[in-house]
């Protein structure tokens, strides 16, 4: 006889009240709260913070029964972790997954006070299947655990917690967890809407409202859905990352021309846009759109890929993708060493020739591939990447008209076009980047901090307008969809949180996290495509406009806080890197294996712990507080040293 079993008095799990004691079996009369209904077939136990479910009859599946809300599964096939979205995607009706590791079961509302769920399971299945009220969970399985956890969970989907407990960065933990669970993971649809695609492994959406558009792009979209899961750092997020990159490999050898083109966009019945045109206002004027984007973005991708998983078999293995990759940017490189890539990042303007931000990524795409060759034990090609890699920055930072600095504005113009015009409206990235890179001389190096100061009310609005005249351009340079782009956007802030960092900005990082971590609580942590904040050319009372749901600010986001803000990283030459910028006192803790480390600042000075059950490699810069000088106890080493410490063993920096 099957039994429904009360789990709803098991109240504080988290807490650590549990109704009637440890281990004790609970049936008793249940009225429903929280969102989890009802369970059935199974007596429930608590032990500590977790419930054990157990199967009473084993011809029968484990019933439970969620209402409002969404799910997220977690599948372990070829030696890889899947994720498998449920509920999520806008115009989604009935779906079913099935997962052999864990099912998450979410509330709809992310602030809710009703909490999530963490089905894990140790051996069997579970499916769990859409309904007009929520979902209805069969779990084929003798036993299994349940444990609760915030609305959004503060863990990745393999239970590892993170924590961000830092004086003036409250609410950027809860955003994390908001724009993680609510946007980066339900876009990964590879065995879920994409399961029979003709591409499928690596297909990641750019936006949950599917009727707005279904594809996947290679080409912008890409970068910034990895960055944002390099961030994160979980082991599932790694293997997207890894099946992403491969992705982009096929689509380059699947190019009808063979000429290794990364498309714009891969669609759902297979079609892939190699080339993509747009008219301008005027008509006057024709541009292509991203027609080398993707193929120097996929270069960092996977340079960044193997600083995470140091995995030189697999790096070895794609060399030659990566330098079929560099040759076609390289065909659009002049005998001076200029890149002819017309549109880099902004969709309808039209910069139909060289572009000052196009020129700097490729100048340090090729870098990478040259650190590349050298891990693939190749020489001969490293030196010749480093050689077109000088050649391409030294000419970026020449003047007017064979470079792109302009003398007597002293900046960085923003493209010049194929008749050798100048369009220039102040762009942030084409001056940053520069400067970031490390590129631009001493005198150049000043007059841009000057520029970004002193445009710092147009470029800050929201995070990050492209640039500080966007009032400026005109029908000949707005493409025929209108003023799409001129706005902020996620891809241009990743670039200016870059580059704040690189000069010490830690409080000028947080402030841009506050706002856009306050933007997005107005609508459960889900953001919009761009944000004009109701400013020039959409002025309708709104912040955003374009698709909804969109992949971008979660992902920068992601990246800005981890990367930029809290400054843990991946390094090549070390297990981890830690870098702080942040601008209070308090704790930071990544328990994600890739990081598996906690630190803690404090007047009393600076402590990194290895959380880890290995021996690992950090290399500590401590150097962004405040020109503060710390000295490491016990250990050698110094701010920018790097240091080894032993399972769960810590490292004290004293001023």
């Amino acid at each position: 006889m099957r039994a429904l079993v009360i789990v709803s008095l098991l109240v504080g799990m988290c807490g650590g009240a549990v109704a009637q004691g440890s281990g004790a079996s609970v049936e008793s009369a249940w009225k429903p709260q929280g969102i989890l209904q009802a369970v059935e077939n199974a007596s429930v136990t608590a032990t500590g913070d977790e419930l054990r479910v157990v199967r009473t009859d084993a011809d029968a599946p484990v019933k439970m029964v969620f209402a409002h809300c969404t799910g997220i599964g977690v599948e372990r096939e070829a030696d890889q972790w899947w994720v498998l979205p449920i509920g999520v995607l806008a115009g989604e009706e009935h779906a079913e997954i099935r997962a052999n590791g864990a099912l998450w079961v979410l509330p709809l509302d992310a602030e809710s006070k009703d909490h999530s769920w963490y089905l894990k399971l140790d051996g069997g299945e579970v499916s769990a299947t859409k309904s007009d009220a929520g979902l209805t969970v069969l779990v084929n399985a003798d036993h299994a655990t349940l444990r609760e956890a915030e609305a959004r969970p503060h863990s990745d989907p393999l239970g590892n917690r993170f924590s961000i407990a830092i004086a003036g960065g409250e609410g950027l933990e809860d955003a994390l967890a908001g724009f993680y669970w609510g946007t980066m993971l339900p876009s990964v649809v590879e065995k879920t809407m994409a399961a029979h695609f003709k591409y499928s492994s690596g297909y990641v959406l750019s936006t949950l409202n599917v009727k707005s558009y279904a594809g996947s792009y290679p080409a912008v979209d890409h970068e910034f859905q990895i960055k944002g899961r390099l961030a994160m750092g979980s082991e599932l997020d790694l293997d997207v990352v890894k099946r992403m990159i491969g992705l982009q490999f096929q689509l380059m050898k699947d190019d009808p021309e063979g000429l290794f083109r990364a498309p714009c966009s891969v669609q759902p019945d297979g079609r892939r846009e190699y080339h993509v045109r747009r008219n301008s206002e005027d008509n006057r004027v024709n541009a292509a759109m991203f027609p080398v984007t993707g193929n120097i973005e996929v270069v960092e991708e996977a340079w960044r890929y193997y600083e995470a998983r140091k995995d030189a078999a697999w790096l070895k293995e794609n060399i030659g993708n990566l330098e079929n990759a560099a040759g076609w940017t390289l065909a659009h490189v002049d005998r001076y060493g200029r890149l002819w890539s017309d549109v880099y990042y902004e969709d309808q303007v039209m910069k139909d020739g060289r572009v000052t931000q196009a020129q700097g990524f490729a100048a340090r795409s090729f870098a990478l591939m040259a650190k590349m060759e050298r891990v693939a034990e190749r020489e001969a090609k490293a030196a010749e990447y480093d050689g077109i890699a000088g050649k391409m920055a030294k000419v970026l930072v020449a003047p007017l008209p064979m470079g792109y600095w302009d003398e007597r504005n002293q900046r960085f113009i923003d493209w010049v076009d194929r008749d050798g015009r100048v369009h220039d409206h102040i762009h942030l990235v084409a001056n940053a980047l520069p400067v970031l890179l490390g590129y631009a001389t001493k005198e150049q190096a000043a007059a841009v901090r000057k520029l970004i100061e002193e445009n710092a009310g147009q470029f800050e609005r929201f995070p990050s307008f492209l640039s500080a005249d966007i009032a400026g351009y005109t029908r000949s340079e707005i493409g025929s969809g209108g003023p799409y782009d001129l706005s902020a956007a996620g891809r241009y802030w990743y670039w200016d949180a870059a580059y704040r960092e690189s000069q010490g900005e830690g409080a000028v990082l947080l402030d841009q996290l506050k706002k856009v971590a306050a933007e997005g609580a107005k609508n459960n942590y889900l953001m919009g495509e761009r944000y004009d904040m109701d400013y020039v050319y959409y002025i309708d009372g709104k912040n955003a406009h374009g698709a909804e749901r969109y992949y971008e600010y979660p992902n920068v986001f992601t990246a800005v806080l981890i990367g930029k803000w809290l400054g843990v990283t991946k390094a090549a030459d070390v297990d981890a890197a830690v870098a702080p910028h942040i601008t209070g006192y308090g704790d930071v803790e990544l328990r994600q294996p890739e990081y598996a480390l906690r630190y803690r600042y404090s007047s009393d000075g600076f402590v990194l712990r290895n959380l880890s059950d290995k021996t690992r490699r950090f290399a500590v810069d401590l150097s962004a507080f405040g020109g503060a000088h710390f000295r490491l106890i016990g250990k050698h080493g110094d701010t920018r040293g790097v240091i080894t410490l032993g399972p769960q063993e810590e490292a004290h920096w004293v001023q």
